[in-house]
C-alpha cells in the first residue's frame, strides 16, 4: 500500500501510526509467507508456546480471533505439521493444543525472522528510542477499550 508523502497528512500522529503499522505488517507478511502462513499464525504459535496446552477456546479469546474462523486457522496449522491436537484428560469435550516437534523449530526460525525484521524496521531509531516508542505504544493499547468512535 501506497501512503501519501504529503505535509498536510503527515502531520497527524494517526496518520504516521496506520503507515508505519501497515508498513511493518505487509513486510512481516512477505516474511511469514514464505513459510505459507499469514502474521496471525506467528502470534497464535507464539501464544501456545507460552500457554500450552491449550484450549482452542482459550486460543481464541487470547488471541482475540473469533471463534467461528479459528477451527479454519487451526487447521493451516495442522495441516503444516506445526501443532498437535488431542483431548483433554480432564474434559473430554476439549481439544488441548500444543506445539508439535516442526512447530517449535519454525517458531524458533519466525522469531529469528521477526528479529532481523525489526532490526532493520526499526533502525532509524537507537535503542533508548525504541524502548522508548514500545513503552508509548504499549500504554496506548493498554488504553484502547476506552476509545470510542463517535
Amino acid at each position: 500500500m501506497k501512503f501519501p508523502e504529503h505535509e498536510t497528512v503527515s502531520a497527524y500522529t494517526g496518520f504516521l501510526l496506520r503507515k508505519v503499522s501497515t508498513a511493518s505488517f505487509e513486510a512481516f507478511a512477505e516474511i511469514v509467507g514464505e513459510y505459507g502462513l499469514h502474521p496471525m499464525h506467528f502470534g497464535m504459535l507464539m501464544i501456545i508456546d507460552a500457554d500450552e496446552p491449550v484450549s482452542q477456546q482459550e486460543l481464541s479469546a487470547r488471541t482475540g480471533i473469533d471463534p467461528s474462523t479459528m477451527v479454519a486457522r487451526m487447521d493451516v496449522l495442522s495441516e503444516h505439521g506445526l501443532v498437535e491436537r488431542a483431548r483433554s484428560a480432564e474434559d473430554r469435550r476439549i481439544y488441548e493444543i500444543r506445539l508439535s516437534p516442526a512447530g517449535r523449530e519454525l517458531l524458533a526460525q519466525l522469531r529469528s525472522k521477526a528479529r532481523e525484521h525489526g532490526e532493520r524496521f526499526y533502525a532509524p531509531l537507537d535503542a533508548d528510542e525504541r524502548a522508548q516508542l514500545h513503552v508509548l505504544l504499549a500504554k496506548l493499547a493498554a488504553g484502547l477499550d476506552g476509545v470510542q468512535p463517535r
